[in-house]
């Protein structure tokens, strides 16, 4: 039957495909002949779906398929890298631009979730120690300055809550926190306190 749906995916609707996508039992050949059909939206079901398949993530991750961010983020989001942090570390490198761009995808990816959204199991918060401070040097600590107090943000940019996700993740190492405890944000400090006391 699998072979029947490969040699068919070319010539199925996009309701079709999206169905195909999002089914977590799907055979790992019919996955890629999905990622290699040009349609965008299956390629996003497909980065949601737990079952997929490390061949179809890889080629997902790959440029050849998307040499954009918003499918990297997709992957990272559902956890399809957890146990890679060269992932994380490789979509931050490439796409310095995409916090300016697409901060919600960003804070989704590397922190968990957004104001409006929250990563759906807590295991997908892979982003190593390393990176978490290097976002709050390069990303969060130039703009905390007008931040004000508001939890949100404009579409665009940070907002406290962002900050707040920093200091509660769960791979926030001690030079973070520090960091943190000292940035001038009410909430952001107590945060960045507990999380001194949990790690001492």
């Amino acid at each position: 039957m699998s072979k029947k749906l490969v040699d068919n995916i070319h010539l199925m609707s996009n309701p079709e495909l999206i169905g195909l996508a999002k089914n977590r039992w799907l055979p790992a050949d019919v996955q890629l002949a999905i990622a290699e059909h040009p349609y965008r939206r299956a390629h996003e079901y497909l980065c949601e779906n737990d079952g997929l398949d490390r061949k179809t993530r890889d080629y997902l991750w790959s440029d050849a398929c998307n040499r954009g961010y918003s499918l990297k983020t997709l992957l990272l989001t559902y956890g399809h890298y957890t146990q890679d942090p060269s992932k994380y570390e490789e979509l931050y490198e490439k796409h310095p631009g995409a916090w300016s761009r697409s901060p919600w995808r960003m804070s989704r990816a590397l922190l968990g979730g957004t104001q409006y959204w929250q990563s759906p199991k807590a295991e997908n918060l892979g982003c190593p120690p390393r990176l978490l401070n290097r976002i709050y040097d390069e990303q969060f600590k130039p703009k905390l300055k007008g931040l004000g107090t508001s939890r949100y943000s404009s579409y665009y940019g940070i907002s406290t809550y962002d900050v707040e996700r920093l200091a509660m993740h769960p791979n926030a190492d001690i030079t973070l926190a520090i960091k943190l405890s000292t940035c001038g944000v009410d909430n952001v400090q107590k945060l960045a306190f507990k999380k001194i006391v949990e790690l001492s």
